[in-house]
C-alpha cells in the first residue's frame, strides 16, 4: 500500500498572527521557547467546571469516568508547536492562545456577574471563542479527514482512465526512455492502485493545525457581531458541563432535512459555548446585543445532553455522576465520533 502525504510547504514556520499594526513594522523575532505540555482546553477554563479543584471526566474511548486535576486535562505535547525551515521549534501559536486566554478570564467573570462588556472585550472574547472552536483535536482531526478525502477524490478522478494516464506519461520527460508498452502497463498499474483502494492519503497534522487557526480568525468577526445571550442557572445544585469540543453549532430552528451544510456564517446559525458550570453563552442573529436570562434544570439538562452528544472523546463537569449519566443517556460508548466537516 502506498501512502501519499498531503502537506503544505507553508507549514514550515506558518504562524497565523494578527496583522501588524503598521506596514513598516519590523519582523518579529522567532519565539523558540515555550511549554511542551499544551492545553487545547485552557486550564483556567477547566477550573470553572471543577469541584474542590478537581474535574470529572468521562472518557468515551475507554468508557470510563475519572476524577483529575485541570492541569492534567485536555493537554497534548507540542500540539501547537511548529517547525520552521531551519528545523527550529516555534511557539508563536501557543503564545497567541496564551494572550487571548489572559484576556478571556476576566471577561468570563464579568459575564458570570451579569456585567456589560466594552467593545474591545467583546471583540477579544469573540477571538477566544473562535480559537476555542478550532484549536481542538476534534476540529484538527476533522480537517485532516476532510482534506484527505478531497485529495483522494481528486486523485481518483485524475487516475480513472488508462488511456488518459498513458498520454500524460508519454508527454512526461521523466518517462521519455520507456516504450509505449511499458508506459501503458505503468498507467494500468496506477489506475488499479488508485481505484481499488490501494492508495492511502494522510494529511499533515501541522498543516491542519495551521488551517484551524486561520479558520478561527475568519470566524471571530462573525461571533463578535452576533446577539449574545448568557443563560444562568437558577439553582447552584445544577451545573453546565463542557467537552473537548466546547463550541456547539446548530440552527435556531430545526431544518427540514439535516444539519449538513450548517456553517458559522449562516443566518440561522446558533452557537453554544459553556462559560463555566454556572452559565452558558448562546450566539445567534446579527444585532450585537448582550442580555442575560435565568434557566431551570430542564433547560440545563437539554443543553448538557446536546453538548455531550457532540464531544469527540471527553465530557467534563464538576460531578462524576453527572458526566457519567450524560454519556449513558446519549449512548456515547456505542457511537463513533463523527467529524464536524464534510467534503463536497
Amino acid at each position: 500500500m502506498k501512502t501519499t502525504e498531503f502537506n503544505d510547504e507553508s507549514v514550515a514556520g506558518a504562524v497565523p498572527m494578527v496583522p501588524p499594526v503598521a506596514e513598516q513594522a519590523a519582523e518579529p523575532k522567532p519565539l523558540l521557547s515555550g511549554p511542551k505540555r499544551q492545553h487545547f482546553l485552557p486550564r483556567f477554563y477547566l477550573e470553572g467546571f471543577a469541584d474542590g479543584g478537581m474535574v470529572a471526566v468521562y472518557d468515551r474511548q475507554k468508557n470510563e469516568t475519572r476524577i483529575q486535576q485541570p492541569i492534567n486535562t485536555g493537554v497534548i505535547g507540542h500540539f501547537y508547536t511548529m517547525t520552521d525551515e531551519q528545523g527550529r521549534k516555534r511557539y508563536e501559536l501557543e503564545q497567541l492562545l496564551s494572550e487571548y486566554e489572559g484576556k478571556a478570564k476576566p471577561i468570563i467573570d464579568k459575564l458570570t456577574a451579569r456585567e456589560p462588556l466594552t467593545a474591545d472585550e467583546r471583540s477579544d472574547f469573540a477571538v477566544f471563542i473562535a480559537l476555542g472552536t478550532t484549536r481542538t483535536p476534534d476540529i484538527v482531526d476533522s480537517l485532516k479527514a476532510m482534506s484527505s478525502e478531497m485529495v483522494l477524490w481528486h486523485t481518483k478522478m485524475t487516475y480513472s482512465d488508462v488511456d488518459q494516464v498513458f498520454q500524460r506519461l508519454r508527454a512526461d520527460e521523466d518517462y521519455s526512455g520507456r516504450s509505449d508498452i511499458e508506459l501503458r502497463e505503468e498507467a494500468q498499474l496506477m489506475v488499479d492502485l488508485v481505484q481499488t483502494g490501494g492508495l492511502k492519503v494522510e494529511t499533515n497534522e501541522k498543516w491542519a493545525v495551521s488551517m484551524a487557526f486561520q479558520m478561527a480568525m475568519q470566524i471571530a468577526p462573525i461571533f463578535a457581531g452576533r446577539d449574545w445571550v448568557v443563560s444562568h442557572r437558577e439553582n447552584d445544585k445544577k451545573s453546565f458541563v463542557t467537552t473537548d469540543a466546547p463550541v456547539f453549532l446548530t440552527t435556531v430552528a430545526p431544518r427540514q432535512n439535516s444539519f449538513y451544510g450548517v456553517g458559522f456564517g449562516n443566518a440561522d446559525a446558533l452557537v453554544f459555548f459553556p462559560l463555566n458550570q454556572a452559565c452558558m453563552l448562546a450566539m445567534y442573529g446579527n444585532s450585537g446585543d448582550l442580555r442575560h436570562i435565568s434557566v431551570g434544570p430542564d433547560r440545563i439538562r437539554q443543553l448538557n445532553l446536546a453538548m455531550a452528544n457532540e464531544c469527540q472523546r471527553f465530557v467534563i463537569g464538576r460531578s462524576e455522576v453527572l458526566v457519567k449519566n450524560l454519556a449513558e443517556t446519549v449512548g456515547l460508548a456505542g457511537k463513533q465520533w463523527q467529524r464536524k466537516m464534510q467534503a463536497g
